[in-house]
């Protein structure tokens, strides 16, 4: 197989580079507060070891990168994600058929949600997946639009549509099927079934079946937005629709933003801008029982 192998800088990797004085003393002092930061690196480090020489002793033909910087993933049989759950996140916007292989690089500091295992299990995997033995899970993907246009196709998780400062209300015009309202909330998640065990349940959310291509919405924190005369809550506080449901919001905030997928993916929202989400790319294959995993 010809393998794709991209893993992320672990937290004191940036850290270390950027040489900030504070916490090398925090490091140099013994403080407790680095502790998780320094365990993680360590763990990241020998999992990179590890699955190096078990590529190595198969003589697989493997490329290694941080980023995509001069190659194609589909060009490969097999995309392997060495980090977490956010390495997985930022890998699915750049790919397209290639199937994915996460290994979960510090089981004693990340979930890992979607790892089939951790560096140990790699050898044992790739027989399977050789076989054809290792099982791989659909995953539904939506499709972000702001006036009609495109932002972003590939989104695995969830969007957060808020007010660009957390402090703030964001305000917005919520269509839903053949209900809407005018409402005033912290925000507004919207999930797919792989992100619905995320910060959409956090928020009063229900996991949904990991295979599923519905999408979920949840409004965060509703108020009442009418003023003295008119104390009333959001009632289109959360639901569902297919990939083709009929779903969108309007912003109603001067400077309010899109954060697709975590932090890294952010749109600016303007006042008067039409979100609308629906199935998007094609749906990613990620090796592993994640249905066990999101239990």
């Amino acid at each position: 197989m010809k393998i794709l192998v991209i893993h992320r800088r672990s937290d004191w990797a940036d850290i270390s580079e950027g040489a900030d004085p504070l916490i090398r003393g925090y490091v140099q002092q013994g403080d407790p507060i680095v502790d998780r930061i320094l365990r993680a690196h360590e763990a990241h480090e020998e999992s990179m070891e590890k699955v190096r020489a078990a590529l190595a002793r198969r003589g697989a033909e493997a490329v290694w990168r941080h980023d995509f910087s001069g190659v194609v993933p589909d060009r490969f049989d097999l995309v392997i994600t060495l980090g977490g759950d956010g390495t997985v996140l930022h890998v699915s916007h750049f790919i397209g058929t290639v199937p994915i292989l996460s290994i979960n690089s510090s089981p004693e500091t990340s979930i890992g949600y979607f790892a089939a295992g951790d560096a140990d299990n790699v050898p044992e995997i790739l027989d399977r997946i050789e076989a054809g033995a290792m099982p791989r899970q659909r995953l539904f993907r939506m499709e972000v639009m702001l006036n009609g246009e495109v932002v972003n196709s590939r989104v695995l998780n969830d969007v957060l549509f808020s007010n660009v400062c957390p402090a703030s209300t964001t305000r917005y015009h919520l269509r839903w099927e053949d209900r809407a309202e005018d409402q005033v909330s912290s925000g507004l998640w919207i999930s797919t079934a792989a992100g619905s065990t995320a910060a959409l349940r956090a928020a009063g959310g229900s996991p949904m079946n990991i295979g599923s291509d519905r999408i979920q919405f949840v409004v965060r924190e509703p108020c009442h937005g009418g003023g003295r005369r008119n104390l009333s809550l959001p009632t289109l506080v959360k639901g569902s629709f297919g990939p083709g449901g009929a779903f969108s919001v309007r912003s109603r905030s001067a400077d309010a933003r899109l954060f697709i997928d975590g932090p890294h993916v952010v749109v600016p929202v303007k006042f008067g801008d039409i979100i609308t989400v629906s199935g998007g790319a094609p749906p990613i294959s990620v090796y592993g029982n994640l249905a066990e995993n999101k239990t």
